[in-house]
């Protein structure tokens, strides 16, 4: 075929520039794209979803190799034009994960059409995402400290019926695999428990975190060891500091494309946890003044007594009596 061939569709038999198809395999979107004005170049091509674009490839992939999964399509007589695309995880939003239908798009970069579609429901959504968003599909919560263990539970917000690939990591030690020792009947809430080995931690403040395959932090849990332990409301403090820290890591590693919706998402958490430790910390205020210690004769003292003796002692009005 002449390079000139290319402008020419008769020349090439009517055979389309551009077709796409979701390969539910492999979880892909694969197909070909070849310029209609220019030989030599390679075509760009765009993912959207919900009329965002989300992912970018190009169309520089080797026809032969998806000639499989390409089957039924008129495929092109030039063989480097086929591409391959997958949801990037950072590319979901909250509105994107539910039960309602998300429309996806292929187009070039320069505005033409390649594939149209929607998709069904969470299950197909996953299975054309390159990794699990966690932190929109699961929540971690601690239990405690039980027979040398952390218990905790994952709870599935979406009803993803399978068990999460999580990991678990001590302070910057390597992650290592979630155990599940217990599933619910209806596959929402996973048990776990993660061994804590007194030879693993450190003197002062150590800190059990469960994380995304990709490392992306779920929740953490302050563990403190040496001479000083910590109280009731500090360890409740240093819970909440760890957990307001988790949610500033979560939204700094996120897509800045994303970031306006992933707030929305975790400002009602925030603004609890706000709300817990300013409680912890007027109650410890409160504490701390009633336990402050008066010298006999004191300025505090005598004043509560004169405030005590002064209705006793004052004679009274005229209109009084």
């Amino acid at each position: 075929m002449l390079p000139s061939d290319v402008n020419d569709p008769s020349a090439i038999g009517g055979v389309p520039l551009a077709q796409a198809r979701i390969d539910w395999g492999h979880g892909r979107i694969i197909g070909f794209s070849v310029p209609a004005d220019d030989a030599l170049a390679f075509d760009v091509v765009q993912l959207w979803l919900d009329g965002r674009c989300v992912a970018s490839a190009v169309a520089n992939l080797s026809v032969f190799d998806f000639a499989r999964d390409l089957s039924g399509l008129n495929l092109p007589s030039r063989e480097h034009s086929a591409f391959e695309l997958r949801i990037p995880q950072a590319g979901l939003l909250p509105a994107h994960v539910g039960e309602a239908a998300v429309s996806l798009e292929v187009r070039t970069s320069r505005g033409g059409q390649v594939l149209s579609t929607t998709i069904q429901g969470l299950h197909e959504l996953l299975r054309l995402t390159d990794g699990a968003p966690v932190d929109l599909l699961y929540q971690v919560r601690f239990h405690g400290l039980s027979g040398g263990a952390l218990q905790g539970a994952v709870i599935n917000l979406h009803g993803v019926a399978q068990r999460p690939a999580l990991l678990a990591r001590l302070n910057d030690q390597a992650p290592e695999p979630l155990a599940f020792y217990e599933s619910a009947a209806d596959g929402r809430v996973h048990h776990f428990s993660i061994p804590v080995r007194i030879d693993r931690l450190v003197d002062g403040a150590n800190q059990v975190s469960v994380c995304g395959p990709d490392g992306q932090p779920l929740g953490s849990y302050p563990i403190q060891i040496g001479a000083s332990t910590l109280g009731e409301a500090d360890r409740k403090l240093a819970a909440l500091e760890a957990e307001v820290a988790f949610l500033k890591r979560l939204v700094l590693t996120q897509n800045p494309e994303a970031l306006p919706a992933r707030l929305a998402l975790l400002k009602s958490e925030i603004v609890n946890i706000c709300s817990e430790m300013m409680t912890m910390q007027r109650t410890n205020f409160e504490r701390e003044w009633l336990a402050r210690p008066a010298a006999p004769g004191g300025t505090q003292a005598a004043a509560g007594s004169r405030a005590a003796a002064r209705p006793a002692t004052l004679p009274a009005s005229a209109g009084q009596a």
